[in-house]
């Protein structure tokens, strides 16, 4: 079991380490920073964080703690806070955030953090027992989960954690990256593989069409009604409701959605009486739900109701190391064998994914339509149809075609270009496009900021 402490005060931090290292079997490990932090968290699986809120005493204004807070959440480990007294706004927004419960720095003892994290580690061991015998009793889907990265090994570790719970779950990533096929593992690993697993595009259907597959209806309960439907709630039962493209939701239903998932309760359409929901909501979306917020098109109360545990699906792109195992997966699937040379794995590991896996995927079955056996670099350039495979430029060339430019900004110039990339390949969404180019999500709204006003548009245009 892995604890992390977070704290800029060297004095508590050392306080709370020593309290920490009183539990037996215990790997404790301690940052200064959230820079610290995250880097720690890069290098380690994390059971348990505890991290304060404020983390530049110099600055009263400072919440690095919440970002923390998120991040921890998003890899599928317990964050617990740490405040002073005074900061009761922050803890309540932390919990917001998901953290699973608070400590007050002026009652560091043993006496009330030891029953906290003895609790939690029990639980924890206890995940930890109940994953292993589900994954050999019911392996996961493994079309999307191909793959040595270590993109990937943190996808399927995160995935095998969020099963556990019956929380909602938020899996977000671009479009093709095989968000499905990750929402499909997280129910295959679950505590109900056996009962049904059923799907709903939201963008798909006009909204009273999506209510009455939702909620059902009673006959006559509307004109066409002609007999009773029961709806996907009920269908479900114990098994996994996967909400696609939820950001298409309508605002009505978003309001319905959300009493769902606090009560646990629904009405069919035309019925006098609530039906009890027994199965688990899984959302996906390829749009920024927090610009969709921001906006006044997505319900705030029910992005933090759904993002309690967050899965994100890595773009292609992100992770060009397992191109040659997805390849060599897709070609086992045709119905003739395909022989890719060395030459044709480096150019497909070499080219531009926009559509990620999915574009990959049916790049090898056309493959497998317009070749015998053997795919080399020209017969992979000579395919009929559309989209031609692009070929990413290598870095050095690019730089030193850049710098042959004439009398230009070429450092302004390459970060305009590299924004525009990064958003065009995440299909607009900020969050997705910052984790592209590595930097915080208000870097890249500070550069389209920039180039809306040079282009004479406001921010919303």
């Amino acid at each position: 079991m892995r604890i992390l402490v977070v704290d800029d005060d060297r004095a508590t931090r050392r306080q709370l380490v020593y309290i920490v290292k009183e539990l037996p079997d215990l790997e404790v490990h301690e940052a200064g920073s959230q820079a610290e932090a995250h880097a720690l968290l890069e290098r380690h699986t994390i059971d348990i964080a505890l991290i304060d809120l404020r983390l530049n005493a110099a600055d009263p204004d400072n919440r690095d703690g919440l970002g923390l807070v998120r991040e921890v959440r998003a890899r599928a480990a317990t964050p617990i806070v740490v405040s002073g007294s005074d900061g009761m706004h922050d803890v309540r927004e932390a919990m917001r955030f998901g953290a699973h419960d608070y400590i007050l720095k002026e009652e560091l003892s043993s006496d009330f953090v030891l029953p906290i994290l003895k609790s939690l580690c029990s639980q924890r061991q206890l995940e930890k027992e109940v994953i292993t015998l589900r994954s050999k009793r019911y392996p996961p889907p493994t079309d999307s989960l191909i793959g040595p990265s270590v993109a990937m090994q943190r996808l399927r570790e995160i995935l095998q954690r969020v099963s556990v719970s019956d929380r909602p779950v938020l899996v977000t990533g671009p479009t093709g990256s095989g968000k499905e096929l990750a929402v499909r593992a997280i129910h295959a690993l679950g505590g109900h593989p056996d009962q049904p697993f059923l799907d709903l595009n939201c963008g798909a259907f006009p909204e009273s069409l999506i209510e009455s597959q939702l909620f059902g209806h009673e006959r006559g309960a509307f004109t066409g009604a002609d007999r009773k439907q029961e709806g996907f709630f009920a269908a479900v039962r114990q098994g996994t409701l996967f909400l696609d493209e939820i950001a298409e939701l309508p605002l009505e239903l978003q309001a319905k959605l959300l009493r769902v998932l606090e009560t646990r309760t629904y009405r069919p359409v035309g019925a006098s009486q609530a039906r009890t929901f027994e199965g688990r909501v899984v959302a996906a979306t390829h749009a920024d739900l927090e610009e969709r917020v921001a906006k006044g098109q997505f319900r705030e109360d029910l992005f933090y109701r759904l993002n309690v545990l967050e899965v994100t699906v890595p773009s292609l792109d992100e992770r060009r190391e397992d191109i040659p195992s997805l390849v060599a997966h897709f070609a086992a699937k045709q119905s003739r064998p395909l022989e890719f040379t060395a030459t044709a794995v480096e150019m497909l590991t070499n080219a531009s994914w926009p559509g990620n896996v999915r574009q990959l995927r049916n790049l090898v079955d056309r493959l497998a339509v317009f070749t015998e056996s053997r795919v080399t670099p020209e017969l992979i350039s000579s395919l009929p149809g559309r989209n031609k495979l692009k070929e990413a430029a290598p870095l050095a060339e690019l730089v030193r075609a850049v710098l042959r430019l004439p009398d230009v900004d070429k450092m302004q110039l390459m970060t305009n270009a590299l924004v525009d990339e990064a958003m065009r390949l995440s299909e607009g969404n900020k969050t997705a496009a910052a984790r592209l180019l590595g930097v915080h999500r208000k870097v890249v709204e500070r550069y389209v900021s920039r180039a809306d006003s040079a282009n004479g548009l406001d921010a919303d245009d």
